[in-house]
């Protein structure tokens, strides 16, 4: 009967068995189920548009024109306007939406500027608006990397829950963590544990149970280097060297084409990838109960899992 090995066999297996460069789990081919609705708000963003166009070009009185400026800040603030090109001009301007929608001021500058310096019509084309929703959809790959992590599970005969009573009548299950049932405070509480990280109510991303051990997964998918990058990779970092009694177990996972660099062989001119590397290897060493894998070292930790 399999066993788990040390924390450095499975990174082993994992520095051996590369990330694809393209991974289906993290695809998002079918159209958006929400399109109509992002069609109707655009579409009503650009009638207002034109109408405050036509106001100002009429000279007309300025509490006329405040008038329907108000009604597009409004209209602004829901969530299906995010793909309107007056939304994205936002970002040309150094600034965000957020930020946008919640002054009033700010927005009637912006939008004025839109009006002079853009092409307006009355077009709404669904594949630009598609296009648009494709090239954010980065922002909901998290959710799809634990869909990834829960399917190999379920492959291994863990059951997917979501509350407490199935969580201690299973004896191989995983549940999300989440502001519900599985929030951290709740895990801490549950089942008597530190878990502290940093940002003490950050949630993790899986919790796992097989018998009597406990598993604390946080996974991370990234395909390229930068700041916003480093800090992820940080966070995984501070996972290893987390501990707690001796039946918990921490993970820290990470695919995507980024795993690779940080896997695989490092050039002397990476001194960045390379003290994260070392940074990893120490903290593997120090932590016998926490692992670093990718989707391969993942499969053989959990395979091995009895």
């Amino acid at each position: 009967m399999s066993k788990i090995r040390d924390n450095l066999h499975y990174f082993k297996i994992s520095q051996d068995n590369s990330e694809l460069h393209l991974d289906e789990n993290y695809f998002i081919l079918e159209k958006h189920p929400n399109l109509p609705e992002y069609i109707k708000g655009i579409k009503e963003i650009k009638e207002i548009l034109i109408t405050i166009k036509k106001l100002d070009e009429n000279n007309e009185s300025k509490g006329i024109v405040d008038k329907y400026l108000l009604k597009l800040f409004n209209v602004f603030k829901n969530n299906f306007a995010n793909c309107s090109e007056l939304g994205c001009f936002v970002n040309a301007c150094d600034t965000t939406r957020d930020m946008v929608q919640k002054d009033y001021e700010t927005f009637k500058k912006i939008t004025m500027l839109f009006i002079k310096r853009r092409i307006l019509d009355d077009k709404v084309p669904e594949n630009w608006i598609q296009a648009i929703i494709d090239s954010n959809s980065s922002r909901k790959k998290g959710d799809l990397g634990e869909k990834k992590l829960v399917s190999v599970l379920d492959k291994k005969g863990y059951k997917e829950i979501n509350t407490w009573n199935d969580f201690f009548k299973n004896n191989k299950c995983v549940a999300k963590f989440s502001s519900g049932d599985f929030s951290i405070k709740n895990i801490r509480e549950k089942l008597n544990l530190k878990i502290k990280t940093k940002k003490q109510n950050k949630n993790l991303d899986l919790l796992i149970k097989n018998g009597e051990k406990i598993l604390l997964l946080e996974a991370k998918h990234l395909n390229t280097g930068g700041g916003e990058q480093d800090k992820q990779l940080a966070e995984l970092i501070e996972i290893l060297g987390l501990k707690e009694k001796g039946n918990v177990y921490y993970i820290s996972f990470l695919d995507g084409t980024y795993s690779n660099s940080i896997l695989g062989k490092i050039g002397k001119k990476s001194k960045k990838k390379y003290r994260q590397r070392k940074e990893i290897e120490k903290c593997l060493k120090a932590n016998a109960n926490n692992f670093w894998v990718n989707t391969a070292g993942f499969e053989s930790l959990i395979s091995d899992l009895k």
